[in-house]
Parts: C-alpha cells; sequence; structure tokens
C-alpha cells in the first residue's frame, strides 16, 4: 500500500511535468479520460479528493519512459529517452547511480571506489534478459567486478562479485563446451616488481556465476635480482578438453636479455560438466 501511495504521488507529478492537463470534477471517484495530443492514453486515470491519480509504470511506458524501481534504496528513477542517451545510461534505462547503490546495498565490502565505476548490459545467458556486468578501476592491481541479474521482480540482484582487476569490462565471445557458454575475463594483478594476468572461464547457470577454470597466462617476474623470469601462455579447447600450455624463460637483470633457452610445458583439462579437471 505504502509503495502504491508513492507511485500514484509521483504520476501526478509526472502528469504534470509531460504537459497533460485534465480538470477532474471534485470530489469524484471514478476513472478518467486523458488525451495527449487528441489520442486518448490507454492507462487508467483515477480521481479522488481533487486529485489525479494513474499507475506509475504503466503510464511512462505507454508514453515511451522507464521506470527503475529500487526497493532497497526506496526510490524511482524515471528515465527518458534523451537521458538514456548520453549521460551515463545504458540501454535499458539502468544509470551508473543505480549501479552504484546496488554494488554499496549488496556488496561484499564496506568501501568501494564508486569513482572507478563502469559497466555495460549483456545477455549472458541468452534468456532475452540482459545482465549487468560492472567493474571498478581502483588503480594499479586494485579493482571489483560485478554480475547483476534481473530477478522475477525485476530487481537486479548481485550473483557475482570478485576482486578483479580488469583491462576489459566485456568478457570474451563464448566458446560452447557442452551445454555452457564458457566466457573469458582476464584479470591483472601483482605488486611491486610482478604483473600477472589470470583468465577466467566461467558461465552462468540458474541465475549463477560458476568458474569453470582458471590459469595464468602471464607473469612477468622481476621482484629479486638475479631471478627475473617471464611466463606466457596460452590454452585450446577442443572437444570438450582444454589444452593449456606455457613458456617459461629466465632473464638478465635488465628484465630483457633471456637467459639460455625457454622451457615449455603443456597440460590438458577435460571438461566434466561443471569446470575443467586435470587428466
Amino acid at each position: 500500500m505504502q509503495y502504491k501511495d508513492k507511485a500514484r504521488s509521483l504520476a501526478v507529478a509526472a502528469l504534470l511535468v509531460i504537459g497533460i492537463t485534465v480538470t477532474p470534477p471534485v470530489e469524484a471517484d471514478h476513472p478518467l479520460i486523458v488525451t495527449l495530443d487528441g489520442q486518448q492514453l490507454k492507462s487508467r486515470f483515477e480521481v479522488a479528493d481533487g486529485e489525479v491519480y494513474a499507475p506509475l509504470l504503466s503510464l511512462a511506458k505507454e508514453l515511451g519512459y522507464t521506470v527503475n524501481w529500487n526497493k532497497q534504496s526506496d526510490r524511482i528513477d524515471i528515465v527518458t529517452d534523451s537521458e538514456r542517451a548520453g549521460n551515463g545510461r545504458g540501454d535499458d534505462g539502468i544509470t551508473k547511480q543505480q549501479v552504484t547503490d546496488w554494488i554499496v546495498e549488496q556488496g561484499k565490502e564496506d568501501n568501494y571506489y564508486v569513482e572507478g565505476l563502469s559497466y555495460e548490459l549483456i545477455d549472458l545467458d541468452g534468456d532475452g534478459e540482459a545482465e549487468v556486468v560492472a567493474a571498478i578501476d581502483g588503480g594499479v592491481h586494485l579493482g571489483h567486478y560485478f554480475i547483476f541479474n534481473r530477478d522475477a521482480e525485476e530487481n537486479y540482484r548481485l550473483i557475482f562479485e570478485s576482486p578483479w582487476k580488469v583491462e576489459t569490462l566485456k568478457p570474451g565471445s563464448p566458446v560452447q563446451v557442452g551445454d555452457k557458454l564458457l566466457y573469458e575475463t582476464v584479470e591483472r594483478t601483482g605488486g611491486t616488481g610482478l604483473d600477472v594476468e589470470i583468465a577466467h572461464l566461467w558461465y552462468m547457470e540458474e541465475g549463477r556465476v560458476i568458474e569453470a577454470w582458471k590459469g595464468i597466462t602471464m607473469e612477468m617476474n622481476a621482484m629479486i635480482p638475479d631471478s627475473y623470469s617471464l611466463t606466457v601462455a596460452g590454452y585450446h579447447i577442443q572437444d570438450d578438453v582444454l589444452y593449456f600450455w606455457r613458456t617459461l624463460s629466465l632473464l638478465e637483470d635488465d628484465a630483457e636479455t633471456i637467459q639460455g633457452a625457454p622451457a615449455t610445458t603443456m597440460n590438458t583439462f577435460v571438461f566434466d560438466g561443471v569446470s575443467f579437471q586435470a587428466k
């Protein structure tokens, strides 16, 4: 009931903002016909206590607006097409402020560097509904990675969070393995004299994110003199088998000159329906 009261109050304000004028009978409780530019609106308008009420969601949709209702923050955002076009809003009318609110309200940490937030809307599981993929760039090797999924009540819920610093927000093109669509997200981590890239393969299933495999694809180690090294790696998936190879090169202290011959190793992992297991 509280939601209806708030929505009704906002609907009255919306009528004034969009320029619809009505002259309702005083103290009449009945449906009202409302037109815009000579066309009758389908939304149900009512007059009560000298004021005009209408369901905010249906009215906004009929007028081409988007309404986002955030129960956690007790907030309703009305987004117009012009606002969506270039003011930090996604294709589905989702704003950066909304994504920020979801992270603050649902995230694991007490504080986030939300100034470094970016996000995209991507249909990750092929159900026609876009998930929200978000990342926070907190500086060198610092960051967070989030995925939000829309539930049956049209609310976005945090289904995945990890302290990954990512260079690219959008996951790589999916690879079909069994009945799963695997995405790749590359994490950048390390510290003083250490730079590491880790490939994470994951998929969505029943509203959850499941990591199928991860492997270091690059490691530059220049922490201790006389022990510098560079490891580069790659992988390929064929017939539900993941082939992973790594090449280790020992380096001089200039971090460029290779000592001796590089050494390459290879491992294979078999997909068991959930994740890749060492063969």
